[in-house]
């Protein structure tokens, strides 16, 4: 019996290893992933965001692009230094981690501005979402500390002990206890965002179809929904299983769920930009603005020019109002329904 015991814990260390082996692989794929993203987008990011003045979105923006890179350098470092001391290894993981967690939430920040812009006008959902935001953040810390404060690093005395002539190049480390409790307070909260993005969106059902800021919003947030859905689902399952560290530890430590969710919220805001420039608007007009999207309105010949069409007279007060919020960049008029000609602009 003894002998069948120290065979498993050979295996399973053996695994331990292997799956350090694939999250180094995962790491350096998911690196590469965000410095070709970074690199085919640098244009964007310098038309939108290098330029203008200086808003939370823009700034979390940039902690986005810039923090997340660093964290899955910083995995490939831990993975490929040679015969690493246990002291750096338990350091630099742990650094990982917390800078993981802070670009994680600068993510979710994001998306909670998003909902902020979008429901200017309920002091209720704002203030919700507000502290769905801080109590997922108290939450998610709380259980990385209590997983993470009693990491077990491998030695690499242990690994030339059972296995002599393999070299060991980079920390490696077993599965912390309880981690997929980590993610279930974001992938909370990103339910959350969606479902109030998707009611923004398809309060007025009957005009979806003409307008192209709630189409725009309604298709980002399904698509980030569910990269999040399914990163979180990878990481958080695969750090369940307890049993089997091929997967969890590339679950855990290749950093899997801020490479991917990194580069998704990154794409949502371009495309809320570009929308806004194509619209000849800026974003945190177009989502503050949307209640132009309750009544019938599309591009007109010009540059920067909306068309709304109203029903009645009485509608033109109120059109007047709608008009007086928008920049100098934006047009408004008014006319009656079937009345309209382009020909006579």
């Amino acid at each position: 019996m003894a002998g069948n015991s120290a065979q498993a814990a050979i295996v399973k260390f053996e695994q331990s290893l292997e799956g350090g082996e694939v999250a180094k692989t995962l790491s350096i794929a998911l690196f590469s992933l965000a410095v070709y993203e970074h690199a085919i987008t640098l244009d964007e990011e310098m038309k939108y965001f290098w330029t203008g003045r200086w808003t939370a979105s823009r700034v979390l923006f940039l902690l986005n692009r810039y923090i997340p890179p660093f964290v899955m350098m910083l995995a490939v470092a831990c993975f490929s230094v040679p015969d690493p001391t246990p002291a750096f290894c338990d350091t630099a993981i742990h650094l990982a981690f917390a800078l993981n967690f802070v670009a994680v939430s600068v993510i979710q920040g994001i998306l909670v501005i998003r909902i902020w812009y979008l429901f200017q006008g309920s002091r209720t959902v704002q203030i919700g979402v507000i502290l769905s935001f801080l109590i997922s953040i108290v939450t998610s810390s709380a259980f990385l500390y209590f997983s993470t404060k009693n990491l077990t690093i491998i030695r690499s005395e242990s690994i030339r002990r059972v296995f002599p002539r393999i070299r060991n190049d980079g920390c490696r480390a077993v599965r912390p206890p309880l981690f997929w409790r980590v993610y279930l307070p974001p992938l909370l909260l990103h339910t959350f965002i969606y479902i109030l993005t998707a009611m923004r969106a398809l309060r007025n059902r009957r005009l979806l179809k003409n307008a192209p800021v709630l189409k725009r919003l309604l298709r980002d947030g399904g698509f980030f929904y569910f990269v999040v859905f399914v990163s979180v689902g990878f990481t958080a399952v695969g750090s369940f299983l307890k049993d089997m560290p091929k997967i969890n530890i590339p679950a855990i430590y290749s950093h899997f769920m801020l490479a991917t969710t990194s580069i998704a919220v990154s794409r949502i805001m371009f495309s809320i930009h570009s929308l806004a420039a194509k619209l000849g608007s800026d974003s945190a007009w177009l989502l503050n603005n949307l209640e132009l999207s309750r009544v019938e309105w599309r591009k007109g010949a010009h540059e920067g020019e909306l068309i709304v069409e109203r029903g009645t007279d009485d509608d033109v007060e109120s059109a007047d109002s709608h008009a007086s919020t928008i920049n100098n960049s934006l047009s408004v008029r008014v006319t009656r329904v079937g009345v309209y000609d382009d020909r006579t602009w």
